[in-house]
Parts: structure tokens; C-alpha cells; sequence
């Protein structure tokens, strides 16, 4: 499921994912939440946080995810991902580079440093 994070700088958004994420966790707050944000017209600045229950992606929900990313490719100004090291992080480090959004990865013990990253 996805948790919307509270108290973020201005133009932050964010989300926190724990257990395994299914389509219907991300069509009920991931999309409604982004798309929202967009409403305002301005580039995102998205902080996505892995809880340490985090355990990856329903099949769907993984094909759901990428899909969506196509479709809005050019609405994010940076993107923080935090998470510990595995399979997801090295994915995060394979995009950064490849789309226009500037990408950085923290750990877990890092999410202050990515707050401060995003509001810059």
C-alpha cells in the first residue's frame, strides 16, 4: 500500500510504499496524488520512500507503473528515491540518465538529506 508523506518543503510530493503494491493501491493514491499535483501546472518534485516491509511489485502493478511513467515522462523535475540496496534501487540507478528528470537515490537513513535535495 502507499502512504501520501506528510509536512514536505513546498512543491514536494510524496509517497511512502509498504508491503507489496498492487494496481488498485496505486490507481487509489499514487495516480489520484500525482495527478492532482499536476493540476497546478508546475514540474513535480516527487520523494518515493520503500518502507522497510516493502516487498516489490505485483506483476500488473509493475506494467501499471511503467505505463504511467511513459505517459507523464516529462512532468517530474526531480525525483528522490529511498530505499536500501536491491533490485529496485539498481533499477532507479539504470534510469538515471535517461529521463529528463533529475534522479538520485538515498537510503533510508538519508531521507532528511533527499527533503533538502527535492526543495533545492
Amino acid at each position: 500500500m502507499f502512504i501520501e508523506i506528510d509536512r514536505l518543503p513546498p512543491g514536494v510530493l510524496g509517497f511512502e510504499a509498504h508491503g507489496r503494491i498492487t494496481s488498485d493501491d496505486r490507481r487509489a493514491i499514487l495516480i489520484p496524488g500525482i495527478n492532482s499535483a499536476r493540476s497546478h501546472g508546475d514540474k513535480l518534485k516527487l520523494l518515493y520512500v520503500t518502507g522497510p516491509d516493502f516487498s516489490g511489485y505485483d506483476e500488473g502493478a509493475l506494467f501499471d507503473e511503467a505505463v504511467f511513467g511513459t505517459r507523464h515522462f516529462t512532468a517530474f523535475e526531480r525525483i528522490a528515491y529511498v530505499g536500501e540496496d536491491g533490485p529496485y534501487a539498481r533499477a532507479v540507478d539504470a534510469l538515471d540518465g535517461l529521463i529528463p528528470a533529475a534522479l538520485r537515490r538515498f537510503n533510508r537513513s538519508e531521507i532528511e538529506q533527499a527533503k533538502i535535495w527535492l526543495a533545492g
